[in-house]
């Protein structure tokens, strides 16, 4: 600093230098000279210290704003306990103003149920224990209540003995959320161990870290020991690979959640059929993951449903028994109509013939009843033929099966008057199928074909028969009015239930399917296969 001055002494004096020389004693002129560097150094320690005091001033005013506009409140209370002190935040946070604050017991503040949580941080903060926290109860103004983190600490050096530090942080919502989540953790554990169904927590690993009753009692374990044999030993040898496969993509998050079928193995080593629902579920932090099934015993469904599947292939059965048993009455019947009504009338038509010829011969007249019995005959011979050939068509098992097929579709159509076109396939033509099989599409074209006449209004019929793959398929396409395809799957007429079982019995299907003027019916029927 002396040199700060000395060079200010000497940029003051300047030319007036010389003249001092010569009218002063060298001595005086260096007592003067060392009272002005004085002087300077004065002024230049005031200058510092205004300087130090503005600073400290805008220092002082931070402070008190940052004191007060703090997110957390600021008390200090002495040994007694009384508010000696308190920012902007603390008065708002106990709704009292700042310079009625001052004066008051800390405790006023406080539920009377949390006084004692307060006056124990007190003691420990006597015992030398440097700081502590309490959540308390806390008063706002008159009647709002709210919950803070206050945390303790006492200083000697700055406000003397036995002055306590409090920062009060308000930690109402926190502690609201804590309590909601709390309550949903115990919805959660008790619809967890009083579910009906089995139920799984795992860590993402697979570890099954806690399982409910519901399960332990599916299983026949006690819980300690579902949980020390894991899911790979619960598991059904045959299921594990699925289950695995699963549960790897579900903890890659390549899939959210899953459901499957799968198989667990009892205590006792008999198998428990179950549906799994599993999904993963976060923890508050959005980090700790878990994995949560739900295990449905479905064994009891399972085997109602297999016996129901035995009671319809039973039935299957039946119904493909009785269509034998109706095709060989067919048979039967139409042989003895044939052979013993067609005979007798047969018989009748030549009786009358001799009689009308005798008569005509002896130069009688003819008997017009005789006549008419004449036509009558006629007329009963061809409805006997056409009820013999609606039982059983002879054709079929005189010609097979394709020429069956094309002289009905010919035949329907003439009687109907519609235009007919079938198509057999060559290669289709010279396949040989068994009589049940030729039976059952001779029936399912005589249904469609008479559903085409009977509702479809057409004017058309395409018949087309190919095959590939060891399959027959018949199509039969008319440019009716349509119907609605989808409600026909699921139809209660006898008739298309009766061609879907047909075509069932041999392992086929039939599928009806809109086209652009009218309705096709392809059936599709194995050469070989379930009979």
């Amino acid at each position: 600093m002396r040199q700060h001055a000395e060079l200010r002494l000497k940029l003051k004096l300047g030319a007036s230098k010389r003249l001092s020389h010569e009218r002063h004693p060298a001595s005086l002129q260096a007592a003067q000279r060392e009272v002005s560097v004085r002087e300077i150094e004065l002024e230049m320690q005031n200058d510092e210290l205004r300087a130090t005091q503005a600073a400290l001033k805008t220092t002082g005013e931070l402070y008190n704003r940052l004191y007060d506009q703090a997110p957390v409140g600021y008390i200090s209370m002495d040994a007694r306990g009384i508010i000696i002190q308190s920012n902007l935040t603390a008065s708002d946070l106990l709704g009292t103003p700042p310079e009625m604050l001052i004066g008051l017991p800390f405790t006023r503040f406080i539920l009377p149920d949390d006084q004692d949580i307060f006056h124990f941080l007190r003691q420990r903060l006597l015992d030398r224990d440097a700081s502590c926290s309490a959540v308390l109860r806390m008063k706002k103004g008159v009647g709002d209540v709210f919950s803070a983190m206050v945390e303790a600490k006492l200083s000697q050096e700055h406000f003397g003995p036995g002055v306590v530090l409090l920062v009060l942080n308000d930690i109402t919502e926190r502690t609201m959320a804590a309590a909601q989540l709390h309550a949903s953790e115990e919805r959660f554990r008790g619809a967890f161990e009083n579910s009906s169904l089995g139920m799984i927590m795992a860590d993402m690993q697979g570890r099954w870290v806690t399982v409910n009753r519901a399960l332990c009692e599916m299983l026949g374990y006690t819980g300690p020991e579902v949980l020390a044999m894991g899911y790979l030993k619960l598991t059904h040898p045959d299921d594990v690979a699925n289950s695995v496969e699963f549960g790897r993509r579900l903890c890659n998050g390549e899939i959210s959640s899953y459901r499957i079928e799968k198989r667990y193995l009892h205590k006792d080593g008999h198998a428990i059929w179950a549906i799994l629902s599993a999904t993963v579920v976060c923890g508050t932090s959005g980090l700790n993951r878990q994995y949560v099934g739900m295990v449905e015993d479905i064994s009891v469904r399972k085997l109602a449903l297999e016996t129901l599947e035995l009671s319809h292939q039973k039935l299957r059965q039946f119904i493909a028994h009785q269509e034998r048993v109706k095709e060989g009455e067919r048979i039967r019947i139409a042989r003895e109509m044939h052979d013993e009504l067609g005979s007798v009338l047969t018989g009748v038509k030549a009786h009358l013939s001799v009689a009308l010829i005798h008569d005509q011969r002896n130069g009688g007249t003819l008997q017009p009843r005789l006549e008419d019995a004449c036509t009558l005959l006629d007329t009963a011979t061809a409805a006997l033929r056409r009820v013999i050939t609606e039982l059983r068509p002879s054709v079929l098992d005189q010609l097979g099966v394709w020429a069956a097929l094309e002289w009905h579709a010919e035949e329907v159509c003439t009687r109907a008057g519609l235009a007919c076109r079938t198509h057999i396939s060559p290669e289709t033509a010279r396949l040989e199928i068994d009589p049940e099989r030729s039976t059952a599409l001779f029936r399912i074209l005589q249904e469609a074909l008479t559903n085409v006449v009977r509702h479809a209004g057409a004017t058309r019929v395409d018949v087309r028969v190919s095959h590939a793959y060891s399959s027959i398929r018949m199509e039969v396409e008319d440019n009716g009015k349509g119907m609605h395809c989808e409600s026909l799957a699921t139809a209660n007429s006898w008739g298309v239930a009766g061609m879907r079982e047909r075509a069932q019995h041999f392992g086929g299907d039939i599928r009806f399917m809109a086209v652009e003027h009218g309705t096709l019916l392809v059936v599709q029927l194995p050469i070989r296969g379930r009979a």
